[in-house]
């Protein structure tokens, strides 16, 4: 677990350069915020990675981590329930979509689709048919990381970075879109040795920027959930199907 939380803090350290650059003032409030926010990535982190570490809080005896999504889950809810500064809508945890922008944001999921399925026929290792990773990417991975990532670090980094004249712009975007490509490529063994995975790292991270992109101009995260879960099924039934 300490190997754990040593990563978490690597990947905080490293986008701290961007956050403090574009924070909109230092005032004590502004940093009670950032504080929050720092607090909140390695709890879900660390409740992400709890079952791994401990045999006995396993949920399941699935090959996936169903346990330590669920707990990532629970803890982002305890995390709303008690730190109830903001609204849901400022987390973006809203059905409710900016109408204006449906049209694109239905456009802008199948392109990420097309784009991420010749990605995955061309690299991705054949696999053998399994339910249950296709019931796992079809539900933990988009409910997990889109309510932390662009609900919760998303909706609390625009209330204190400095905005930009258009939302693809906004340093928000790029500090969780960083951190989400760090949690997919960028690691720390048990003996603290760095080691990572670029291809991953990069290709994560600009899904990211595409999905928090998406949430900023719906006011929601739902299209980057749905696009999310659609795009890990399609990646396993690829998989599956060579």
């Amino acid at each position: 677990m300490k190997c754990t939380f040593v990563e978490l803090a690597l990947h905080l350290a490293i986008v701290l350069p961007l956050i403090l650059l574009t924070l909109t003032d230092r005032k004590r409030e502004t940093l009670k915020i950032l504080a929050v926010f720092a607090l909140y990535f390695l709890m879900h982190g660390l409740l992400l990675y709890l079952p791994t570490e401990f045999e006995s809080l396993r949920l399941t005896n699935g090959n996936w981590n169903w346990s330590g999504k669920i707990y990532a889950i629970l803890g982002s809810l305890l995390f709303l329930s008690i730190y109830r500064k903001f609204a849901m809508r400022d987390y973006f945890l809203t059905l409710r979509q900016d109408n204006d922008f449906l049209k694109h944001g239905l456009i802008a999921i199948l392109i990420i689709l097309i784009v991420k399925g010749v990605f995955n026929f061309l690299y991705l290792s054949p696999t053998e048919w399994d339910l249950e990773s296709l019931l796992f990417q079809a539900t933990m991975p988009g409910l997990d990381e889109e309510i932390a990532f662009r609900g919760i670090m998303l909706g609390l980094l625009t209330k204190i970075l400095k905005p930009a004249r258009r939302p693809l712009f906004h340093p928000a975007i790029y500090v969780t879109a960083l951190l989400f490509g760090m949690a997919h490529g960028l690691y720390l063994n048990d003996s603290f040795e760095l080691s990572y995975n670029i291809s991953s790292l990069l290709i994560t991270a600009l899904l990211g920027v595409a999905w928090a992109w998406m949430t900023l101009k719906s006011g929601s995260i739902l299209l980057a959930l749905v696009s999310h879960n659609l795009g890990n099924v399609a990646s396993q039934v690829i998989s599956m199907g060579k």
